[in-house]
């Protein structure tokens, strides 16, 4: 008998084991050099043995392993559905938590039982949930119309080279390609899911300005560090018009999580370093006018602006502010200047999508998500692909001190994949007919 529900048991195990999964602390910038990448993979490559394949990417680095699942379908020449997820986090500062950010405590809040842990909302949380609704599903004996491939992948956090190395695989090569794939989403405060069917564009920059040195005691003129302090202000008056659009007075520390249903909408930048000095040893000259000052720019720009547009603004700064210059730094796709959407409108993949939420009771919302995912390089190539953390009614805590997900929320979102991934999983040949005949 099919049902989406979990018994007592399985909500208690999948707890237990998403707990063991936020111990591991996959953070990227580390996870390479400390094994706690190698040890995760290893770790997820073992509770996924009741698949039919299971193995490590062997176009990824042994360091940074890409954990592949196959669940066979009963047709694999149809295109494949993907559930990718990412299995690195970012880095958790002890000192800053109430908790240690990496023991998956589970600790009641305001009357609710939670779980606290770096990566228990982005994205490990949705990891467990793909793994604990698939078991549930072969477990019923179902046999999905078409192949299905999981993969978690490291380093999205850091510009996404293990979705890079998926995608220049010869795996990836060689599927019949991707009818559809889910990746990571973002919590709702609100009764209504929201699912993610576009991004904005990240753009990490850097700023370099140059000018005359000479002795601190002297008004010199045109100085790199002055220079950049005038690019600086203008981009920061270009960010204050852009945060005005948002209407964010009430909450000047979290527009992220005060304004997740437009924030998509527009163009964000911050100042996220600033460096300049003469150095003296292993400190500075402190009477030395430095020749040259620089700074790095993260950008996030709205599909409802030109990527172009942003460039132009860029290259105008520079040249209002002197010797200026600005480049792209780092990062997988950082120097994308189309946007790339999918489709929610004559889609019949959203269209299943939507309509299984729907008729089990749950409101969804499209929306374009603030930040960046792995889901813009699969976009990129045309796939349609839609970003999905079942979350609501839970505070937006992704990259912030004690991060948490409550219980009935993690549990609701297996529950969530399971009648999904049900209904995506049913639809075969008839889709291709559809699709053909869509707009």
């Amino acid at each position: 008998m099919s049902t989406d529900k979990l018994s007592a048991v399985a909500k208690e195990a999948a707890i237990q084991s998403f707990v063991e999964f936020i111990r591991f602390p996959t953070v990227s910038s580390t996870g390479p050099e400390t094994g706690s990448y190698r040890d995760c993979a290893n770790w997820l490559k073992d509770r996924l043995q009741f698949l039919d394949e299971v193995f490590f990417l062997e176009d990824a680095p042994d360091h940074s392993p890409v954990v592949v699942a196959r669940w066979k379908g009963r047709d694999d020449t149809l295109p494949v559905l993907l559930l990718n997820s990412h299995y690195d986090v970012v880095p958790a500062e002890p000192s800053d938590w109430s908790v240690p950010p990496f023991e998956g405590l589970r600790k009641e809040k305001m009357g609710s039982p939670v779980i606290y842990g770096r990566g228990t909302q982005d994205m490990k949380c949705v990891c467990i949930q793909y793994i604990e609704a698939v078991a549930h599903l072969k477990a019923e004996g179902l046999q999905p119309a078409r192949d299905v491939y999981l993969t978690f992948v490291p380093d999205e956090e850091i510009g996404g080279s293990g979705m890079a190395a998926f995608l220049d695989s010869a795996l990836y090569k060689s599927l019949p390609g991707i009818a559809l794939a889910l990746d990571e989403g973002l919590a709702s405060t609100t009764d209504v899911f929201s699912v993610f069917y576009g991004e904005r564009l990240p753009w990490w920059v850097e700023v370099t300005a140059r000018g005359p040195t000479g002795h601190g005691s002297r008004f010199i003129e045109n100085t790199a560090v002055g220079q950049l302090l005038e690019f600086a202000q203008k981009a920061m008056e270009f960010r204050s018009g852009q945060r005005s659009l948002l209407g964010l007075d009430e909450h000047s520390n979290c527009a992220h999580a005060a304004a997740k249903k437009t924030l998509g909408d527009v163009t964000s930048l911050n100042i996220t370093t600033l460096q300049a000095g003469v150095k003296a040893g292993n400190s500075y000259a402190y009477n030395c006018v430095p020749p040259v000052a620089t700074c790095s720019l993260d950008i996030r720009i709205s599909p409802h602006m030109d990527p172009q547009s942003m460039g132009s603004l860029l290259d105008q700064w520079c040249l209002e502010c002197g010797t200026v210059e600005w480049n792209y730094i780092g990062g997988q796709g950082n120097q994308s200047t189309t946007h790339a959407v999918t489709s929610t409108v004559s889609n019949p993949w959203y269209d299943v999508f939507a309509s299984s939420l729907q008729k089990r009771g749950y409101q969804v919302e499209p929306s374009v998500f603030p930040a960046a995912t792995d889901s813009r390089f699969l976009r990129a190539l045309g796939i349609r692909a839609l970003g999905f953390s079942p979350m609501r009614n839970t505070e937006i805590k992704l990259h912030e001190v004690d991060e948490y997900i409550p219980e009935h929320a993690f549990l609701e979102g297996i529950e969530v994949f399971i009648g999904l991934l049900r209904d995506l999983m049913s639809q075969g040949k008839d889709m291709e007919e559809k699709i053909k005949e869509s707009p």
